[in-house]
Protein backbone atom coordinates (compact mmCIF):
# COMPACT_ATOMS: atom_id res chain seq x y z
CA UNK A 1 0.00 0.00 0.00
CA UNK A 2 1.36 3.59 -0.76
CA UNK A 3 2.87 5.69 2.31
CA UNK A 4 1.22 8.75 4.42
CA UNK A 5 3.26 11.52 5.82
CA UNK A 6 1.25 14.22 7.70
CA UNK A 7 2.22 18.23 8.31
CA UNK A 8 0.25 18.99 10.73
CA UNK A 9 -0.41 22.83 11.69
CA UNK A 10 -2.34 24.76 14.33
CA UNK A 11 -3.51 24.42 17.89
CA UNK A 12 -3.93 20.76 20.43
CA UNK A 13 -7.15 20.41 18.99
CA UNK A 14 -6.00 20.12 15.30
CA UNK A 15 -3.18 17.81 16.55
CA UNK A 16 -6.29 15.62 18.00
CA UNK A 17 -7.55 15.59 14.24
CA UNK A 18 -4.36 15.33 12.65
CA UNK A 19 -4.09 11.61 14.64
CA UNK A 20 -7.59 10.74 13.77
CA UNK A 21 -6.27 11.24 10.13
CA UNK A 22 -3.22 9.25 10.75
CA UNK A 23 -5.38 6.61 12.20
CA UNK A 24 -7.77 6.24 9.51
CA UNK A 25 -4.77 5.56 6.64
CA UNK A 26 -2.95 2.71 9.26
CA UNK A 27 -6.41 1.20 9.46
CA UNK A 28 -6.95 1.14 5.67
CA UNK A 29 -3.77 -0.49 5.05
CA UNK A 30 -1.44 2.43 4.05
CA UNK A 31 1.80 2.59 5.69
CA UNK A 32 2.89 5.79 7.24
CA UNK A 33 6.46 8.01 7.47
CA UNK A 34 7.44 10.67 8.63
CA UNK A 35 10.09 10.99 5.47
CA UNK A 36 8.14 13.82 3.01
CA UNK A 37 10.59 13.08 0.07
CA UNK A 38 9.07 8.96 0.17
CA UNK A 39 5.63 10.18 1.11
CA UNK A 40 3.20 8.48 -2.16
CA UNK A 41 0.27 10.52 -0.17
CA UNK A 42 1.16 13.80 1.84
CA UNK A 43 -1.60 15.20 4.00
CA UNK A 44 -1.54 18.97 5.24
CA UNK A 45 -3.70 19.28 8.01
CA UNK A 46 -3.83 23.25 8.23
CA UNK A 47 -5.05 26.10 10.67
CA UNK A 48 -6.79 29.05 9.68
CA UNK A 49 -7.37 30.99 12.84
CA UNK A 50 -5.21 33.66 12.25
CA UNK A 51 -3.31 35.69 8.64
CA UNK A 52 -0.29 34.53 10.12
CA UNK A 53 -2.01 30.76 10.13
CA UNK A 54 -3.54 30.74 6.92
CA UNK A 55 0.08 32.10 5.12
CA UNK A 56 1.61 29.37 7.07
CA UNK A 57 -1.02 26.72 5.69
CA UNK A 58 -0.36 28.18 2.28
CA UNK A 59 3.44 27.99 2.80
CA UNK A 60 3.29 24.53 3.85
CA UNK A 61 0.80 23.23 0.64
CA UNK A 62 3.58 24.54 -1.39
CA UNK A 63 6.02 23.23 0.34
CA UNK A 64 4.41 19.29 0.30
CA UNK A 65 3.11 19.95 -3.86
CA UNK A 66 7.31 20.32 -4.21
CA UNK A 67 7.57 16.62 -3.40
CA UNK A 68 5.75 15.76 -6.57
CA UNK A 69 8.70 16.62 -8.40
CA UNK A 70 11.28 15.98 -5.51
CA UNK A 71 9.81 13.08 -4.04
CA UNK A 72 7.39 10.48 -4.62
CA UNK A 73 4.66 12.39 -3.74
CA UNK A 74 1.75 11.27 -5.67
CA UNK A 75 -1.47 12.61 -4.14
CA UNK A 76 -1.33 16.09 -1.95
CA UNK A 77 -4.45 16.10 0.50
CA UNK A 78 -5.53 19.64 2.08
CA UNK A 79 -7.65 19.47 5.34
CA UNK A 80 -8.52 21.44 8.35
CA UNK A 81 -9.89 24.69 9.29
CA UNK A 82 -7.74 26.41 5.83
CA UNK A 83 -9.39 24.38 4.02
CA UNK A 84 -12.94 24.15 5.32
CA UNK A 85 -12.76 28.11 5.31
CA UNK A 86 -11.49 28.55 1.87
CA UNK A 87 -11.26 25.28 -0.60
CA UNK A 88 -14.05 26.77 -2.74
CA UNK A 89 -11.86 30.17 -3.49
CA UNK A 90 -8.13 29.02 -3.57
CA UNK A 91 -8.52 25.10 -5.04
CA UNK A 92 -8.18 26.88 -8.56
CA UNK A 93 -4.96 28.56 -7.25
CA UNK A 94 -3.42 25.27 -6.04
CA UNK A 95 -3.92 22.58 -9.12
CA UNK A 96 -1.06 20.95 -7.02
CA UNK A 97 -3.62 19.76 -4.75
CA UNK A 98 -5.31 16.20 -5.06
CA UNK A 99 -8.01 16.53 -2.89
CA UNK A 100 -9.40 19.51 -0.73
CA UNK A 101 -11.62 18.07 2.82
CA UNK A 102 -13.24 20.05 5.38
CA UNK A 103 -12.90 19.85 8.99
CA UNK A 104 -16.24 18.29 9.22
CA UNK A 105 -16.21 15.95 6.26
CA UNK A 106 -13.07 14.86 5.89
CA UNK A 107 -12.91 11.06 7.02
CA UNK A 108 -16.41 10.76 4.33
CA UNK A 109 -13.80 12.57 1.85
CA UNK A 110 -11.08 10.21 2.55
CA UNK A 111 -13.21 6.86 2.35
CA UNK A 112 -14.55 7.99 -1.15
CA UNK A 113 -11.21 9.05 -2.78
CA UNK A 114 -9.19 6.11 -1.60
CA UNK A 115 -12.09 3.91 -2.04
CA UNK A 116 -12.19 2.23 1.74
CA UNK A 117 -14.72 0.71 3.28
CA UNK A 118 -17.74 3.04 4.75
CA UNK A 119 -17.94 0.67 7.86
CA UNK A 120 -14.26 1.14 8.33
CA UNK A 121 -12.94 1.95 11.92
CA UNK A 122 -10.30 3.50 13.33
CA UNK A 123 -8.33 4.72 16.46
CA UNK A 124 -6.08 8.04 16.69
CA UNK A 125 -2.06 7.34 15.80
CA UNK A 126 -1.02 8.93 19.56
CA UNK A 127 1.92 11.25 18.99
CA UNK A 128 5.27 11.33 22.12
CA UNK A 129 5.21 11.18 24.29
CA UNK A 130 2.35 8.89 25.08
CA UNK A 131 2.47 9.94 28.69
CA UNK A 132 1.31 13.32 27.84
CA UNK A 133 -1.96 13.51 25.11
CA UNK A 134 -4.67 15.75 24.67
CA UNK A 135 -8.81 14.56 24.63
CA UNK A 136 -11.46 16.76 22.65
CA UNK A 137 -14.08 17.04 24.43
CA UNK A 138 -16.44 18.70 22.18
CA UNK A 139 -16.47 20.32 18.67
CA UNK A 140 -17.38 23.74 17.66
CA UNK A 141 -17.77 27.43 19.47
CA UNK A 142 -21.31 28.96 19.93
CA UNK A 143 -19.67 32.18 21.39
CA UNK A 144 -19.59 34.85 18.81
CA UNK A 145 -17.03 37.20 19.83
CA UNK A 146 -16.10 39.91 17.17
CA UNK A 147 -13.45 38.59 16.13
CA UNK A 148 -13.38 35.07 15.43
CA UNK A 149 -14.27 32.78 12.88
CA UNK A 150 -14.03 29.74 14.60
CA UNK A 151 -18.25 29.17 15.09
CA UNK A 152 -18.25 30.11 11.07
CA UNK A 153 -15.39 27.29 10.31
CA UNK A 154 -16.17 24.66 13.47
CA UNK A 155 -19.67 25.29 13.60
CA UNK A 156 -21.83 25.34 16.74
CA UNK A 157 -20.32 24.00 20.36
CA UNK A 158 -21.44 20.44 20.56
CA UNK A 159 -20.05 18.33 23.97
CA UNK A 160 -19.49 14.84 22.99
CA UNK A 161 -20.99 12.56 24.87
CA UNK A 162 -19.79 11.19 28.61
CA UNK A 163 -19.20 7.39 28.07
CA UNK A 164 -17.36 8.62 24.27
CA UNK A 165 -15.11 10.85 26.37
CA UNK A 166 -14.58 8.30 29.13
CA UNK A 167 -13.87 5.16 26.56
CA UNK A 168 -11.10 7.11 25.16
CA UNK A 169 -9.76 8.65 28.34
CA UNK A 170 -9.73 4.37 29.82
CA UNK A 171 -7.99 3.47 25.75
CA UNK A 172 -5.36 6.97 26.22
CA UNK A 173 -4.29 5.26 30.21
CA UNK A 174 -3.83 2.04 28.93
CA UNK A 175 -1.61 3.20 26.19
CA UNK A 176 0.52 4.68 29.03
CA UNK A 177 -0.82 8.35 29.17
CA UNK A 178 -0.63 9.59 32.85
CA UNK A 179 -1.26 13.56 32.03
CA UNK A 180 -4.53 13.66 30.23
CA UNK A 181 -5.77 17.46 28.86
CA UNK A 182 -8.73 18.03 28.61
CA UNK A 183 -9.70 20.81 25.11
CA UNK A 184 -12.53 22.02 23.11
CA UNK A 185 -12.92 25.77 21.63
CA UNK A 186 -14.41 26.40 25.51
CA UNK A 187 -13.34 23.21 27.73
CA UNK A 188 -15.51 25.35 30.38
CA UNK A 189 -18.97 25.04 28.37
CA UNK A 190 -19.12 21.58 28.32
CA UNK A 191 -22.13 19.86 28.89
CA UNK A 192 -24.39 23.05 28.81
CA UNK A 193 -25.99 22.70 25.85
CA UNK A 194 -26.90 19.23 27.24
CA UNK A 195 -28.08 19.48 31.06
CA UNK A 196 -24.71 18.82 32.20
CA UNK A 197 -21.74 20.90 33.38
CA UNK A 198 -17.34 20.34 33.10
CA UNK A 199 -17.57 19.75 37.09
CA UNK A 200 -19.79 16.81 36.21
CA UNK A 201 -17.78 15.31 33.51
CA UNK A 202 -14.36 15.36 35.99
CA UNK A 203 -15.98 13.99 38.32
CA UNK A 204 -16.82 10.69 36.22
CA UNK A 205 -13.48 10.98 34.90
CA UNK A 206 -11.84 11.21 38.45
CA UNK A 207 -13.83 8.38 39.67
CA UNK A 208 -13.69 5.92 36.34
CA UNK A 209 -9.84 6.31 35.49
CA UNK A 210 -6.67 6.30 37.35
CA UNK A 211 -5.31 9.78 36.17
CA UNK A 212 -2.36 10.82 38.08
CA UNK A 213 -2.88 14.80 36.42
CA UNK A 214 -5.38 16.03 34.51
CA UNK A 215 -5.40 19.27 33.07
CA UNK A 216 -7.76 21.53 31.01
CA UNK A 217 -6.57 24.47 28.93
CA UNK A 218 -9.29 26.96 26.75
CA UNK A 219 -11.25 27.83 29.68
CA UNK A 220 -13.82 30.65 29.32
CA UNK A 221 -13.95 33.46 32.10
CA UNK A 222 -17.66 33.36 32.16
CA UNK A 223 -18.35 29.87 33.11
CA UNK A 224 -15.19 29.11 35.54
CA UNK A 225 -17.55 28.97 37.98
CA UNK A 226 -17.76 27.59 41.94
CA UNK A 227 -18.41 24.13 41.48
CA UNK A 228 -15.62 23.92 38.88
CA UNK A 229 -13.44 25.88 42.07
CA UNK A 230 -14.30 23.85 44.58
CA UNK A 231 -14.01 20.33 42.63
CA UNK A 232 -10.28 21.75 41.35
CA UNK A 233 -9.57 22.72 44.93
CA UNK A 234 -10.50 19.53 46.12
CA UNK A 235 -8.87 17.19 43.75
CA UNK A 236 -5.19 16.24 44.10
CA UNK A 237 -5.57 14.85 40.23
CA UNK A 238 -6.80 17.87 38.72
CA UNK A 239 -3.62 20.46 38.43
CA UNK A 240 -4.57 23.46 39.45
CA UNK A 241 -3.90 25.20 36.36
CA UNK A 242 -6.34 27.75 34.81
CA UNK A 243 -5.94 28.69 31.14
CA UNK A 244 -8.33 31.73 30.63
CA UNK A 245 -8.19 33.58 27.45
CA UNK A 246 -9.62 36.87 28.68
CA UNK A 247 -8.81 38.88 25.02
CA UNK A 248 -8.69 42.58 27.36
CA UNK A 249 -9.69 44.03 30.36
CA UNK A 250 -11.16 47.52 29.10
CA UNK A 251 -14.61 47.20 29.00
CA UNK A 252 -15.22 49.53 25.79
CA UNK A 253 -12.79 46.91 24.26
CA UNK A 254 -14.54 44.03 25.87
CA UNK A 255 -18.27 45.27 24.72
CA UNK A 256 -17.32 45.70 21.11
CA UNK A 257 -15.44 42.38 21.26
CA UNK A 258 -18.82 40.66 22.34
CA UNK A 259 -16.76 39.63 25.74
CA UNK A 260 -18.11 38.74 28.56
CA UNK A 261 -17.72 39.09 31.71
CA UNK A 262 -17.03 42.39 31.74
CA UNK A 263 -13.53 44.07 34.11
CA UNK A 264 -15.25 44.29 37.73
CA UNK A 265 -16.24 40.85 37.18
CA UNK A 266 -12.78 39.60 36.07
CA UNK A 267 -11.19 41.29 39.15
CA UNK A 268 -13.39 39.18 40.95
CA UNK A 269 -12.71 35.74 39.28
CA UNK A 270 -9.12 36.43 39.46
CA UNK A 271 -9.25 37.09 43.42
CA UNK A 272 -11.98 34.00 43.34
CA UNK A 273 -9.25 31.84 42.23
CA UNK A 274 -6.58 32.88 44.45
CA UNK A 275 -8.70 32.48 47.50
CA UNK A 276 -10.16 29.11 46.56
CA UNK A 277 -7.65 27.58 44.90
CA UNK A 278 -4.14 28.88 46.58
CA UNK A 279 -1.06 28.17 44.73
CA UNK A 280 -2.72 27.69 41.27
CA UNK A 281 -1.20 28.82 38.22
CA UNK A 282 -2.73 31.03 36.10
CA UNK A 283 -2.25 31.75 32.20
CA UNK A 284 -4.19 33.90 30.19
CA UNK A 285 -3.82 35.64 26.44
CA UNK A 286 -4.75 39.06 25.13
CA UNK A 287 -5.34 41.08 22.35
CA UNK A 288 -3.24 44.29 21.15
CA UNK A 289 -4.62 46.94 18.89
CA UNK A 290 -8.10 45.62 18.40
CA UNK A 291 -10.37 48.91 16.73
CA UNK A 292 -10.82 51.37 18.71
CA UNK A 293 -8.08 50.60 21.32
CA UNK A 294 -6.99 53.68 22.88
CA UNK A 295 -3.64 54.09 25.13
CA UNK A 296 -6.57 54.66 28.03
CA UNK A 297 -7.70 50.90 27.28
CA UNK A 298 -4.00 49.65 26.81
CA UNK A 299 -3.18 51.41 30.46
CA UNK A 300 -6.39 49.56 31.79
CA UNK A 301 -4.41 46.34 30.20
CA UNK A 302 -1.01 47.26 31.66
CA UNK A 303 -2.65 47.98 34.95
CA UNK A 304 -4.58 44.47 35.03
CA UNK A 305 -1.66 42.41 34.04
CA UNK A 306 0.06 44.02 37.19
CA UNK A 307 -2.62 42.83 39.69
CA UNK A 308 -3.32 39.87 38.50
CA UNK A 309 0.13 38.68 38.14
CA UNK A 310 -0.15 35.62 35.77
CA UNK A 311 2.30 32.70 35.63
CA UNK A 312 2.14 32.32 32.12
CA UNK A 313 0.60 35.01 29.32
CA UNK A 314 0.40 35.75 25.81
CA UNK A 315 0.07 38.43 23.90
CA UNK A 316 -1.04 38.78 20.22
CA UNK A 317 -1.52 41.96 17.59
CA UNK A 318 -5.11 41.96 16.65
CA UNK A 319 -5.41 40.18 12.99
CA UNK A 320 -8.67 41.37 11.21
CA UNK A 321 -10.52 38.24 9.56
CA UNK A 322 -12.90 38.77 6.44
CA UNK A 323 -16.12 37.47 7.95
CA UNK A 324 -15.77 38.75 11.16
CA UNK A 325 -18.14 41.42 12.86
CA UNK A 326 -15.27 43.51 13.75
CA UNK A 327 -13.17 43.12 10.09
CA UNK A 328 -15.71 46.11 9.25
CA UNK A 329 -14.48 47.90 12.44
CA UNK A 330 -12.40 51.85 12.07
CA UNK A 331 -10.03 53.09 14.64
CA UNK A 332 -7.60 50.50 14.23
CA UNK A 333 -4.42 51.26 15.90
CA UNK A 334 -0.77 51.07 13.62
CA UNK A 335 0.34 47.86 13.71
CA UNK A 336 3.30 48.94 14.90
CA UNK A 337 1.80 50.53 17.86
CA UNK A 338 0.02 47.25 18.33
CA UNK A 339 3.46 45.37 17.90
CA UNK A 340 5.16 47.76 20.45
CA UNK A 341 2.20 47.28 23.44
CA UNK A 342 2.56 43.51 23.13
CA UNK A 343 6.62 43.68 22.96
CA UNK A 344 5.61 46.09 26.45
CA UNK A 345 3.86 43.96 28.39
CA UNK A 346 6.02 40.82 27.57
CA UNK A 347 8.69 42.60 29.11
CA UNK A 348 6.66 43.39 31.84
CA UNK A 349 5.62 39.71 32.15
CA UNK A 350 9.08 38.12 32.11
CA UNK A 351 9.46 40.45 35.22
CA UNK A 352 6.69 38.71 37.06
CA UNK A 353 7.52 35.24 35.80
CA UNK A 354 11.00 35.84 37.17
CA UNK A 355 9.87 36.61 40.13
CA UNK A 356 7.19 33.81 40.74
CA UNK A 357 10.29 31.01 39.37
CA UNK A 358 12.85 32.46 41.77
CA UNK A 359 9.81 32.00 44.80
CA UNK A 360 10.12 28.54 44.05
CA UNK A 361 14.06 27.98 44.51
CA UNK A 362 14.57 25.97 47.37
CA UNK A 363 10.64 24.10 47.11
CA UNK A 364 9.70 20.43 46.08
CA UNK A 365 7.49 20.16 43.06
CA UNK A 366 6.00 17.17 41.27
CA UNK A 367 7.77 16.48 38.21
CA UNK A 368 6.36 14.71 34.82
CA UNK A 369 9.35 13.58 33.29
CA UNK A 370 8.80 13.87 29.45
CA UNK A 371 12.26 13.56 27.75
CA UNK A 372 15.94 12.82 27.86
CA UNK A 373 17.16 16.21 28.35
CA UNK A 374 19.01 17.55 25.27
CA UNK A 375 21.08 20.30 27.73
CA UNK A 376 24.68 19.06 28.35
CA UNK A 377 24.68 19.13 32.50
CA UNK A 378 21.30 18.05 32.65
CA UNK A 379 19.53 14.10 32.42
CA UNK A 380 15.72 14.89 31.84
CA UNK A 381 13.19 17.84 30.82
CA UNK A 382 9.92 17.81 32.13
CA UNK A 383 6.99 20.01 33.42
CA UNK A 384 5.46 20.97 36.97
CA UNK A 385 1.83 20.90 37.35
CA UNK A 386 1.67 24.90 36.72
CA UNK A 387 3.50 23.95 32.73
CA UNK A 388 1.12 22.81 29.88
CA UNK A 389 3.39 21.37 27.46
CA UNK A 390 4.82 23.12 24.76
CA UNK A 391 3.20 26.50 25.43
CA UNK A 392 4.86 27.04 29.09
CA UNK A 393 8.08 26.66 30.76
CA UNK A 394 10.20 23.52 31.83
CA UNK A 395 11.89 21.65 34.79
CA UNK A 396 15.31 20.37 34.16
CA UNK A 397 16.41 17.60 36.25
CA UNK A 398 19.87 17.32 36.92
CA UNK A 399 20.48 13.45 37.90
CA UNK A 400 18.48 10.36 37.98
CA UNK A 401 17.03 8.06 35.33
CA UNK A 402 13.50 7.76 34.53
CA UNK A 403 11.12 6.41 32.49
CA UNK A 404 9.04 9.17 30.10
CA UNK A 405 6.17 9.64 31.79
CA UNK A 406 7.42 8.88 35.42
CA UNK A 407 6.30 11.44 38.27
CA UNK A 408 8.98 12.59 40.82
CA UNK A 409 9.21 14.86 43.28
CA UNK A 410 12.34 17.70 42.66
CA UNK A 411 13.75 20.47 44.64
CA UNK A 412 13.63 23.38 43.07
CA UNK A 413 18.09 24.52 42.89
CA UNK A 414 17.96 27.23 40.13
CA UNK A 415 15.36 29.35 37.83
CA UNK A 416 15.43 31.42 34.73
CA UNK A 417 12.68 34.04 33.51
CA UNK A 418 10.74 30.60 32.31
CA UNK A 419 12.35 27.29 33.50
CA UNK A 420 13.28 25.60 36.80
CA UNK A 421 16.29 23.35 37.60
CA UNK A 422 15.36 20.70 40.28
CA UNK A 423 17.11 17.99 41.97
CA UNK A 424 14.84 14.37 42.09
CA UNK A 425 14.05 14.71 46.02
CA UNK A 426 11.47 11.55 45.69
CA UNK A 427 9.98 8.72 42.90
CA UNK A 428 6.10 9.36 42.93
CA UNK A 429 5.21 7.47 40.22
CA UNK A 430 1.39 6.36 39.68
Amino acid sequence: MPSVALQNLGCSKNVIDGENILGFFKSAGFQLTEDLEEAEIIVVNTCAFIREAQEEAIETILESASYKKEGRCRTLVVTGCFSQRYRDEVSVQFPEVNLWAGVDDWEEVLKTHFQAESSLTFVRELSEPLSTQYLKIAEGCSHRCSFCAIPSIRGPFKSRPVQSIIDEALWLYSKGTRELILVAQDTSFYGRDSGSNLALLLEDILNKTKFPWIRMMYLHPKFVDESLLKLISSESRICSYFDIPLQHISDPILKSMRRSPLSADIYRLIDRIRALVPGSALRSSFILGYPGETEKDYKCLRDFIEFARFDKLGVFPYSPEHGTDAFELKKRPRTSTAQKRCEELMLLQREISREIMEVKIGTEIEVIIDSVSEEPDYNFEGRSRSDAPEIDGKVFISSGSFETGSIIKAKVFGADDYDLFAEPSKYTDH
